[in-house]
């Protein structure tokens, strides 16, 4: 592959020196707290490319050299006048001396070699930096679902991508002190976290870069120096957002259901306040039927023409017993006059206290109850229901009304053919 097919690849993809820049700036406060330590220690950057770290550290009054075996790439960098040097990076950290450098730096460079090599090249880390030193690993994000799946392998040279926890356990591994792993990149909707996040965004907002900054055992007094680094949180995981979508979807999920469940209440109310109306209705029928009635039986007609009823009533009964035979009318005759004494006693409830008493010493009690359940069944099988509700009336009725109307009227008739 030639140089200047991979230097234009990556004018295109990585992004302009200024915004690489930019985003190295996260690690100046970490390199420049360093420097404070060693004054006359240096910076390794492996695999410097166009010397964008470089720049940065010397702009901020730090030693750095960078490494590179892309000539067209240090071209850039030694237009600017940085430090560099055309070498394998394995060979040139060997011949550096035993704790020489404050930190070794490698921007997007693990990802191009094959593992073997990683671990040669933290291994010679931890042998050339300072007590205190720091080695800084960037590198793509597999944990970002696009990045892992595809982005990564736009870059021809990329070997495979590495887990962060993977890439962290080589430091630890090798005998550094701590190492954290540092997601960088993502974008300012996801950082805010009271966006509402997209199905997009989960799969594609995970931090797009991450590094692990690895330091080696020193004083008490510089590892102090960087607990808070080591502690804070920085970027964002796949699983951090898979939460906050599943919390956006429960929220909405519960606006959806509180919704419906008003639509339901409201429909539930409508129907039970239709039911009320229709109840009203008949109760308000009934009472028009009650005054009605009532009014016959004040009226004067209806109490001129009681003698007369009383003959037509006796009339149907001196029919009905001689048809049936005087005993059936002797039964009647007696069951009436017996209805008649039960009505009265109770009025008198002492006097029928006293009969009850005065029945049960002469045992007659049992033969007086029997009679009067017996008169009080037969006097149920012989009457007949006559249905004269006015089929007017029927027509004014509610629709539910007239259901309850219909279903009564089946079981009066189913009743009466019964008793037939």
């Amino acid at each position: 592959m030639s140089n200047n097919f991979y230097r234009a690849f990556e004018d295109k993809h990585r992004g302009s020196v200024a915004d690489i820049r930019q985003r190295l700036t996260v690690y100046l406060p970490l390199v420049t707290k360093l420097n404070s330590y060693f004054s006359e220690g240096c910076v390794i950057d492996i695999g410097c490319g166009r010397g964008e770290w470089l720049k940065l550290l010397r702009d901020n009054n730090i030693r750095a050299v960078g490494v590179d075996l892309d000539e067209g790439m240090l071209a850039e960098a030694l237009k600017d006048g940085l430090t560099v040097e055309l070498n394998d990076c394995i060979k040139f950290l060997k011949k550096q001396e035993n704790e020489s450098a404050v930190a070794i730096t490698g921007f997007h460079l693990v990802e191009h070699l094959p593992f073997e090599i990683v671990h040669t090249l933290v291994s010679e880390a931890q042998r050339v930096l300072k007590p205190g030193g720091l080695l800084i690993l960037e590198t793509p994000n597999p944990e970002n679902l696009s990045v892992g799946s595809c982005s990564f392998y736009m870059d021809p040279t990329h070997q495979n991508p590495l887990p962060p926890e993977l890439l962290k356990f080589l430091p630890d591994y090798y005998g550094f002190e701590r190492t954290r792993i540092v997601r960088l990149q993502e974008s300012a909707r996801i950082k805010d976290h009271s966006s509402e996040l997209t199905l997009s965004e989960v799969l594609k907002g995970v931090s797009p870069d991450y590094s692990t900054v690895s330091q080696k055992s020193g004083s008490h007094e510089l590892i102090t120096e960087f607990n808070e680094f080591f502690v804070k949180k920085i970027g964002v995981t796949l699983d951090e957002l898979a939460d906050r979508y599943d919390m956006v979807l429960a929220d909405r999920y519960d606006i959806v259901l509180g919704e419906r469940l008003k639509v339901i209440s409201l429909e539930y109310e409508k129907e039970i306040e239709n039911v009320r109306a229709e109840i009203k209705d008949i109760i308000d029928f009934n009472k028009q039927l009650e005054n009605r009635l009532a009014a016959v039986y004040s009226s004067n007609s209806w109490r001129i023409t009681a003698p007369l009823r009383r003959v037509i009533d006796l009339g149907k009964r001196t029919n009905v017993a001689r048809k049936k035979g005087h005993k059936y009318f002797a039964k009647a005759f007696v069951r009436k006059i017996f209805q008649r004494l039960v009505l009265i006693s109770g009025k008198y409830p002492k006097a029928r206290t006293s009969a009850l008493s005065l029945m049960r010493k002469l045992g007659l009690y049992s033969l007086v109850r029997r009679f009067y359940f017996k008169s009080i069944s037969e006097e149920n099988i012989s009457h007949h229901y006559n249905n004269s509700f006015s089929m007017s009336h029927v027509d004014n009725l509610t629709n539910r009304a007239k259901e309850i109307y219909e279903d009564l009227h089946k079981d009066e008739v189913k009743n009466h053919k019964g008793n037939k």
